[in-house]
């Protein structure tokens, strides 16, 4: 199970608390603590393990969604994801809803100059 009591977030004042958040719960994807089709625990048992607010964890969780790491299902929890590894970046400096946006921007831009 998620071992995160003895593992406190590493606050740092570069990245949002989001992002380390994320980050960490990445790594324990990435290290095999949660295989792929495993369930997460729930957003609050995470807040509360990790000594960090609901919404930080739910920020964290938008962008692991957004990477393709986790799936949110509403009612049945979060699950792991089976991402392709090395293909999925988060950029620090944007958050979850600045992707979509983004992405957005580019494709219109193609279809006007195509």
């Amino acid at each position: 199970m998620l071992e995160v009591s003895s593992m406190p977030v590493r606050v740092s004042s570069r990245a949002r608390l989001y992002v380390q958040i994320a980050y960490q719960i990445r790594s324990l994807i990435d290290n095999g603590e949660f295989p792929p089709g495993s369930r997460l625990p729930s957003e609050r048992e995470m807040a509360k393990r990790l000594g960090v607010s609901l919404p930080s964890v739910r920020e964290a969780l938008i962008a692991l969604e957004v990477e393709g790491y986790v799936e949110v299902r509403p009612g049945s929890g979060i699950l792991v994801s089976n991402p392709q590894r090395g293909t999925r970046k988060f950029c620090s400096d944007e958050g979850p809803l600045e992707i979509p946006q983004t992405r957005c921007l580019r494709e219109c831009g193609k279809a006007v100059f195509s």
